[in-house]
């Protein structure tokens, strides 16, 4: 960026020799350090579109949902749990789907972890936590 902005700058000083400041040592050492202070940051995740996952979720191979091979929905299940609790995958992890930590009510569905997991941050707060997931649609 302060490349940009050195370019920039010497297109409105013509006539003067930018070039030779560009190239001095000061200038150079200058943008060497701001390059060590603040070095340009890749994008390790590629972007991905939300609505178009979704899109893909309510489509051959995951829908319909009686139909579905027991792969394909699990797969859905785990993503949509993900993405609707917004929790670390440690934590993700740690929920069973096992009885007393998997509990279905009418309005919700109730998950509880481990009580030998260990969240992140290993406050009260957080510690043996039960993550109520409300009913998407509930039949009549």
């Amino acid at each position: 960026m302060v490349k940009v902005q050195l370019a920039a700058i010497s297109n409105f000083h013509v006539g003067e020799n930018m070039n030779a400041l560009v190239s001095s040592r000061p200038c150079k050492a200058f943008l060497e350090g701001a390059f060590l202070l603040r070095p340009p940051v890749k994008d390790c995740v590629p972007p991905w579109d939300l609505t178009l996952v979704l899109q893909v979720l309510v489509a051959p191979p995951f829908e319909p949902a009686a139909s579905v091979d027991l792969k394909f929905l699990s797969w859905k299940t785990a993503f949509l749990l993900a993405i609707t609790s917004a929790r670390r995958v440690s934590e993700i992890q740690a929920w069973s789907a096992m009885p007393p930590y998997l509990i279905f009510l009418k309005d919700r569905v109730s998950l509880c972890t481990y009580p030998s997991s260990l969240p992140k941050v290993a406050s009260e707060s957080n510690i043996s936590q039960t993550i109520n997931l409300p009913v998407f649609f509930q039949q009549g």
